[in-house]
């Protein structure tokens, strides 16, 4: 895989990224790349940055919604596809925090980023509480937390 340098090697490695199959390699790649941000590719470049990880947790979310359609009680299933989800939010906190990227354009993408995986979090805790007598997928959810982000 190729180190970004121009604007376009840094679109083609935001496709690649929104594929979402080569996660590792290319947040290696793009750890390395550089990238002048002068003018108005700063703005473009944070647009696209900003559009690759929307659509990346709303396929994570679109995913997530159909495990659980699909779950009918299943507490394995469950606990993996709220693993896969917190990994998925790992993900791109780390894809923002890229080295190109200003710091400013980097804690702003990441404390959104956060802010989604918390709201997520409680929604999932609040939803489940209501249709949860027994307690057990409340306790999962909860053991399992999608916005717990310092790792794996």
């Amino acid at each position: 895989m190729k180190v970004p340098n121009t604007y376009s090697d840094w679109m083609n490695c935001f496709d690649i990224i929104k594929v979402g199959n080569q996660d590792t390699e290319v947040l290696e790649c793009v750890k390395k790349g550089t990238l002048t941000l002068s003018g108005g590719v700063a703005g473009r470049f944070a647009i696209q940055m900003n559009s690759v990880i929307q659509y990346r947790i709303k396929r994570a979310s679109d995913k997530f919604d159909r495990l659980m359609q699909m779950n009918e009680g299943d507490i394995n299933l469950l606990s993996n596809a709220l693993l896969a989800l917190r990994k998925e939010f790992i993900f791109l906190v780390q894809f923002a925090q890229i080295p190109v990227l200003p710091s400013k354009d980097a804690e702003l993408l990441t404390n959104a980023i956060k802010e989604q995986a918390a709201s997520m979090q409680k929604s999932l805790e609040t939803a489940t509480a209501k249709l949860d007598r027994t307690g057990m997928l409340t306790s999962i959810i909860k053991k399992n937390k999608i916005d717990k982000l310092d790792g794996m």
